[in-house]
């Protein structure tokens, strides 16, 4: 099981776009199972793919307390949903495995640094960080592998996205050179364009595959599916 916590202290940088496009591309690409965890008090995630997070049967606690009694929303063959707000709100430190039955585990989780965000970091393969081409963004990265390292999370684990990523600007360019030069393979090769059909699909209840699969959008997150499932089958084979 591959899990992949997708976490930015900043809001509105293609976080939930990149959970629930992610999740759907590994779905249809691999032809195995996903689970997408909504952490986020605001259950976006959930909103995006059609569902209210106080209607369904399973939500986060349920998950963490490993309660077999209750079982995740099933969006389709392939990919389910865990959300809702945990009762009482997680402040503190995971002292349990994660438990799905699913290949992948995507998680959205809130754009806050917490104890529990902390130890999901250090439970997950990967810390998947969209971020925007910005200059100021690098400052927040920096304080993000300074929180890292106090926690003894390797920054091996970081993967760094820009998103709504423009290659006609020149401050996306110089941005983008500048992350490259500065955090070197933290830094994904793969961008997602600034492309309308991303922000449009959460309204129709769809992920990008099934909303406007010849978009842009469709066509970068594809992209980075192949890119993380030949990285994943470059690490089986060594291991």
């Amino acid at each position: 099981m591959m899990k992949i916590l997708i976490f930015n202290q900043k809001g509105g940088v293609g976080k939930t776009t990149t959970a629930l496009n992610l999740g759907a591309g590994l779905a249809k690409a691999s032809g195995k199972t996903v689970t997408l965890v909504d952490l986020d008090p605001q259950t976006h995630l959930t909103a995006a793919m059609g569902l209210r997070a106080e209607t369904l049967p399973w939500n986060v606690s349920h998950w963490l307390a490993d309660n077999q009694k209750f079982q995740p929303e099933i969006i389709s063959a392939q990919l389910q949903l865990i959300a809702g707000d945990c009762n009482p709100p997680l402040q503190r430190p995971l002292n349990t495995p994660l438990k799905t039955q699913t290949d992948y585990v995507i998680i959205d989780a809130p754009p806050m640094w917490t104890p529990e965000v902390a130890s999901l970091m250090q439970l997950c393969d990967w810390v998947l960080t969209p971020m925007e081409p910005e200059f100021l963004s690098m400052q927040g990265i920096s304080r993000l592998m300074q929180r890292m390292e106090i926690e003894n999370i390797p920054w091996s684990r970081l993967r760094l996205l820009l998103c709504r990523y423009d290659d006609r600007l020149v401050v996306h360019r110089e941005v983008r050179a500048r992350l490259t030069e500065r955090f070197g393979q933290n830094l994904l090769a793969e961008v997602i364009r600034n492309n309308v059909r991303l922000a449009e699909s959460p309204g129709y209840g769809q992920n990008i595959f099934d909303y406007a699969p010849t978009s842009a959008g469709a066509e970068d997150y594809a992209t980075l599916v192949k890119t993380i499932l030949a990285l994943e089958n470059y690490s089986m084979e060594r291991g």
